[in-house]
């Protein structure tokens, strides 16, 4: 978001609930000591290994977690939407990102400096409270997402997947697709051809079709089915 003259954090329709927490006074202060920027499709917003200096405020678009694994495909962790907060819990241990942050979508995001929210953690005990509890929340469904790629078919990968963009995401039955078939793959540990012949297998059941990037599901209770059974 663009600020003009006399806007506020405290104005901003913008941030997440952990942000809401705070008092105008302390949202002043963050103001002071925040920029946002703009991000195209598949700029990187935060590099895996590299130091965490701002906590970052999804305002608009789209972003992937992206694992990095060198000599090996990387792992699509989360797709997250505003109005989001990233970090890493590395925040509370090596000050280092475990994981890459990409724009699937143009973005627009909020970097707020390090070292106003750890003294807002010691003003504001609620929002100390928000900040952790949101940090506990993402990991917990890493690790729900972990079990379903270990565990789950390939289809009933697929199944969660397309749930999660349509509970999660997109909040309809029929949607544009942000994800490439790249993505999509990365996001449910397959290759690009089993990909294809489950969608291919999907849409000839009447389950789900992506044409181009036009999705749509077809049958809900079937995937639903699918994803609990996989």
């Amino acid at each position: 978001m663009n600020y003009d003259s006399g806007y506020t954090c405290a104005d901003c329709m913008d941030k997440c609930n952990v942000f809401k927490a705070l008092t105008k006074e302390e949202l002043d202060d963050v103001y002071e000591h925040r920029y946002d920027t703009t991000f195209r499709p598949g700029e990187v917003i935060a590099k895996q290994g590299s130091p965490i200096s701002n906590v970052v405020s999804l305002s608009h678009g789209l972003v992937k977690l992206v694992l990095e694994t060198p000599g090996k495909p990387d792992i699509m962790l989360s797709i997250l939407k505003p109005t989001t907060i990233i970090t890493s819990p590395g925040m509370f241990l090596d000050n280092r990102y475990h994981f890459s942050v990409i724009s699937l979508t143009d973005t627009k995001a909020c970097f707020i400096g390090m070292e106003i929210i750890r003294q807002l953690f010691g003003r504001n005990q609620e929002f100390a409270r928000r900040f952790h509890r949101n940090v506990g929340e993402r990991s917990i469904l890493l690790l729900e997402r972990f079990r379903n790629i270990v565990h789950k078919n390939m289809a009933g990968r697929l199944a969660d997947a397309i749930l999660y963009l349509h509970h999660e995401v997109y909040n309809q039955l029929a949607f544009k697709m942000d994800l490439s078939r790249t993505d999509l793959s990365e996001y449910t540990n397959m290759t690009k051809e089993s990909l294809s012949r489950i969608l291919k297998e999907f849409k000839e059941e009447g389950i789900f079709d992506l044409s181009g990037s036009e999705a749509k599901i077809l049958n809900i209770d079937r995937l639903e089915q699918i994803a609990r059974n996989g």
